[in-house]
């Protein structure tokens, strides 16, 4: 999916949302990456971004939102193009390990 086609589909989304609490912590977000991370959020942020995750917690929805998320994120991490290495034994024990 495009860079264009990601943020138009995000617009979208933001632009129909009715929850006060999402929308505050997405503003959160935004402040914190547009600072550098530098400029902590407001208390007021945080407790929005607190509540809605705490109330959505058990919502299939968003469950389902990360699963899909983590799911692209090892199909990206670990792509077609990765060595089998299921074969591969440990032949030389590491004398300098310390577990």
């Amino acid at each position: 999916m495009s860079t264009e086609s990601l943020r138009n589909e995000l617009i979208a989304w933001i632009a129909k949302l009715d929850d006060q609490g999402l929308l505050k912590a997405l503003l959160g977000v935004k402040k914190l990456l547009s600072s550098g991370g530098t400029t902590p959020i407001t208390e007021e942020e945080r407790a929005a971004i607190r509540n809605r995750l705490a109330a959505g917690a058990n919502d299939p929805g968003d469950r389902a939102f990360w699963a899909t998320l983590a799911a692209e994120g090892l199909t990206r991490a670990y792509g077609t193009d990765e060595p089998d290495i299921s074969g591969i034994t440990l032949l030389e024990p590491n004398p300098e390990f310390k577990p």
